[in-house]
């Protein structure tokens, strides 16, 4: 079905009029939330009133705002009544349901229409809005699958967003089908789709197109077999990391991590080393720590010293993240007295994993640093090692200036007595 304009369909439902007209009653004082995921799908959903009220709104307000609000979507949580737990005694009880509302499923046929309407729309925020709602919306499986062959592009896109949203696995087919969309914009969202849908049935039609076509639809296709975490990816993946498009490289460095698995370990440890891009290299380093396997220690050793600080960083971390590495990198222990305080963090928390006693002398130097917080890290760090060279440091602790660190070390200590 081709979408009707936006603008004539408002003009239809009388959106403006509906929405000033709505009221939305506060919930009752005693509501059980069940401990599942779906709770939130469970509750009403916005009717038209309250659909038209907050595109109309958005349309009209600050891009930025607007983007910020379409980020939060989704990503409400419910007081349980008028009791709630962190907001304003002045806070209305009837604007806490309404916002609330957003959240549950739409059965309001108005209210599905009016968003089918934006869905063309001028603005890519509130088409974003729209399709992100629409996906949490009682729309049929035959009503979306119309609206992902639909003649505008616009259309096809936010469908195709919309179905990711709502996890529609009824509609794999015609995501699948929007692969080869004539709009790469159309085909990268199917892509994405598919990947939030999570059915590894995809995997064969998103692998097609992983090495070649429009960049945009790689990226989202390596992102979604990521998601998936089939191991029918991995050598598909891994021959990208040679791609001549960054983005391309960086992406199949960052989902390698996923797959933990052993054939992309000597992959993504040449690219740390060799790819001229500091984003791919930190990507790689990122996704060696996932994999989580002892040998990598030398490479991402090396990177301690890489020119990128954001490399430097990555691989830091990722040692910390290695099974059974005893040893620490000379590097690592050097990084605690580098000038960037997240780097030294980092690093006190990586020794720390480790528990090497050769770096015990380092770290009790930092318990006379001025951060605190620095030395917090360096109790948690010794008491992982829990040396006696170690225990006179972390006791020498418990009369540090900061409260924190002393009950850090505190805390060490016990942990200490109790292994």
């Amino acid at each position: 079905m081709r979408a009707l304009s936006a603008v004539l369909l408002s003009a239809a439902l009388g959106a403006g009029a509906i929405g000033a007209a709505v009221k939305m009653a506060p919930p009752p004082q005693s509501i059980t939330i069940s401990d599942g995921h779906g709770w939130e799908r469970s509750r009403p959903g916005p009717d038209s009133g309250r659909v038209a009220i907050l595109i109309d709104a958005l349309g009209r307000t600050d891009p930025v705002i607007c983007e910020l609000i379409a980020d939060q979507l989704g990503n409400f949580w419910w007081s349980g009544g008028r009791e709630g737990v962190g907001r304003l005694a002045a806070a209305s009880p009837t604007v806490q349901v309404a916002k609330d509302s957003i959240g549950g499923t739409i059965t309001d046929e108005r209210a599905i229409n009016r968003l089918i309407a934006e869905l063309d729309g001028s603005s890519a925020c509130t088409r974003r809005v729209a399709s992100k709602l629409l996906g949490q919306s009682a729309i049929s499986a035959p009503r979306l699958n119309a609206l992902l062959t639909d003649a505008s592009a616009n259309v096809r896109e936010s469908a195709a967003l919309a179905a990711g949203n709502g996890e529609r696995h009824e509609v794999i087919p015609a995501l699948e089908r929007a692969l080869d969309d004539r709009a790469p914009a159309v085909a990268a969202m199917a892509a994405w789709a598919l990947g939030e849908i999570e059915d590894h049935a995809s995997v064969p039609r998103l692998l097609k197109f992983v090495r070649a076509g429009d960049s945009r639809v790689r990226i989202a296709a390596i992102w979604s077999l990521g998601q998936l975490d089939d191991s029918r990816a991995v050598q598909d993946i891994i021959a990208t990391l040679r791609d001549p498009n960054v983005a391309i490289r960086t992406m199949s460095a960052d989902v390698l991590g996923d797959f933990e698995n052993a054939e992309a370990i000597g992959p993504l440890e040449r690219a740390l080393g060799s790819d001229a891009d500091a984003g791919v290299r930190a990507a790689a380093a990122a996704s060696l720590g996932e994999i989580s396997a002892v040998s990598s220690g030398p490479a991402l050793g090396r990177a301690l010293s890489d020119a990128d600080i954001s490399v430097r960083r990555a691989a830091a971390e990722a040692l910390g993240d290695l099974d059974e590495l005893r040893t620490a990198p000379s590097g690592l222990v050097a990084l605690l007295s580098s000038t960037d305080p997240e780097l030294r963090h980092v690093a006190a928390k990586s020794l720390a994993s480790i528990a090497d006693p050769a770096t015990t002398s380092a770290l009790v130097g930092l318990l006379s640093n001025p951060d605190a917080d620095l030395r917090k890290d360096a109790v948690e760090a010794l008491g992982k090692i829990g040396t006696p060279t170690a225990v006179q440091a972390i006791t020498r602790a418990l009369t540090d200036r900061d409260p924190q660190v002393r009950k850090a070390a505190a805390e060490a200590l016990g942990d200490i007595k109790d292994s």
